[in-house]
């Protein structure tokens, strides 16, 4: 099992700097309230701290089957279909 970390935007990117648009885009955050989870490890954790005020953080433990991308998720759901 890997260690995760599931990372929450907390606020709007309206009346952030550029670098913190940059460290959130990085995390793959776009929108309020969206969430991701992501592997824990020591470049994400930086990339945390930098935005930290603006995420909720939680870490637990899970495997990588939480970490699909919607491709991924599309693509399973359109082969279930046929």
């Amino acid at each position: 099992m890997k260690s995760l970390i599931r990372v929450k935007l907390r606020r709007s990117l309206s009346k952030c700097t550029e670098k913190q648009k940059a460290t959130l885009q990085g995390l793959g955050l776009r929108n309020r309230e969206q969430e991701k989870v992501l592997l824990d490890t020591v470049p994400i954790r930086g990339m945390i701290l930098k935005v930290q005020h603006m995420l909720d953080v939680e870490r637990f433990d899970g495997d990588d089957s939480m970490r699909e991308s919607a491709r991924l998720r599309k693509q399973r759901a359109l082969a279930a279909k046929s």
